[in-house]
């Protein structure tokens, strides 16, 4: 499952903060997701990579996501 995760957007909330991101890696329950440069100011993180649980985010639609083989 976590393969077909990896590259797609998603969004979730942190520090009240909407903020939008892409999954780099999939774990058995959570994600780790790069966010860009501002988002991270916002939300006053030191580094543009988060760690979300799986049910903490929303795939935004719309996208169309290929295997990498």
């Amino acid at each position: 499952m976590g393969e077909f995760l990896v590259g797609l957007e998603v969004s979730f909330v942190r520090n009240n903060i909407k903020v939008k991101g892409e999954i780099i890696k999939a774990l058995d329950r959570s994600a780790i997701i790069e966010i860009s440069q501002a988002d991270a100011d916002k939300i006053e993180s030191l580094s543009t990579l988060t760690v979300v649980h799986h049910r903490n985010y929303e795939i935004i639609t719309n996208q169309v996501h290929k295997k990498v083989t």
